[in-house]
């Protein structure tokens, strides 16, 4: 029912071939606030209070029933921890820190114009220039305890230990209606800017510095543009512009500021961002730029 792998957890120190100081801890999941989840492994931490290296258990599910439970019995040394989960083995995103308090999860370092098959540069917007460019997250459900949990050495004594997984990524979803010399034979992909690079399970919020993450875009008729970007959520104190760029494989780039769109969304996990009006170039009226160079269109004014 559980896997421990064997690279983590306490196998890498001494003290750990004593098994006398190791207690059984149960550990629960309850998902009723997370009814759509479907973790492939669940990671549990267990970091000492005392600001030492901590014990990390990656769990799979009952069965191949992948809303199962991940319900299982660990073994833990005594001690007292802060202790969370988060949902592993996905795509994009990687665990980085060696305490509760640095602890995250991030993405890897991307290229701007991959979802065009390119790897050259583009430009960026103004003042985004050095915000580094990462893939966009995967899906993050957590729960992090708020108290610290004492382990004591006891054999007649099995200690529990529940977690209630949330969503804590976003979901952008971006349609822009109005598209005018849409043609099949043009690809696009897009940017947003501002985006939180991390998340954090000591604070359950995003963190990090600003991003910039590139997604695809798809028509969904002959004048409508859809993208979707999952994403760590925006930092506080939320004072960052952030800017939706579009690019073309007819290397025009268009710009809107999508700022308020974000900062108004009535939900944390699902914004939609709907945007109108926007008159692409169509190479067959004019001279096209060369082709490493870009060439900017007049920027496009949010019309809500």
């Amino acid at each position: 029912m559980a896997l421990l792998l064997p690279s983590v957890g306490c196998d890498h120190r001494e003290l750990c071939y004593d098994h006398s100081h190791m207690q059984t801890v149960k550990v629960e999941f309850d998902w009723s606030q997370s009814p759509d989840a479907s973790p492939a492994t669940m990671v549990v931490w267990f970091f000492p209070t005392d600001g030492s290296q901590g014990f990390r258990y990656e769990l799979l599910p009952s069965d191949q029933d992948t809303r199962s439970t991940f319900d299982a019995e660990i073994r833990v040394p005594a001690g007292t921890y802060r202790v969370f989960c988060h949902n592993g083995s996905t795509d994009n995103n990687s665990e980085r820190g060696t305490t509760f308090d640095d602890y995250s999860l991030i993405t890897f370092d991307d290229e701007l114009l991959k979802p065009l098959n390119r790897a050259e540069n583009a430009p960026r917007p103004e003042g985004t220039e050095n915000q580094p460019v990462r893939a966009s997250s995967s899906e993050v459900w957590a729960h992090t305890l708020s108290d610290a949990v004492t382990i004591t050495r006891d054999d007649r004594k099995t200690h529990t230990v529940r977690f209630a997984p949330q969503q804590m990524h976003e979901n952008w979803h971006i349609t822009i209606t109005g598209v005018e010399n849409l043609t099949a034979d043009m690809d696009v992909s897009a940017i947003v800017t501002g985006v939180a690079e991390a998340y954090s399970p000591a604070s359950e919020n995003s963190s990090g510095s600003d991003v910039t993450i590139p997604f695809g875009m798809r028509h969904c008729g002959t004048d409508c543009l859809k993208g979707d970007v999952t994403v760590f959520g925006d930092n506080a104190p939320h004072d960052i512009h952030h800017y939706l760029r579009i690019y073309t494989s007819f290397n025009y780039y268009y710009d809107f500021d999508i700022t308020e769109q974000v900062h108004k969304a009535s939900t944390g996990h699902d914004i939609e961002i709907s945007l109108a009006g926007l008159k692409l170039h169509n190479p067959s009226g004019g001279m096209m730029p060369g082709v490493s160079g870009w060439e900017n269109a007049e920027d496009q004014d949010l019309k809500m």
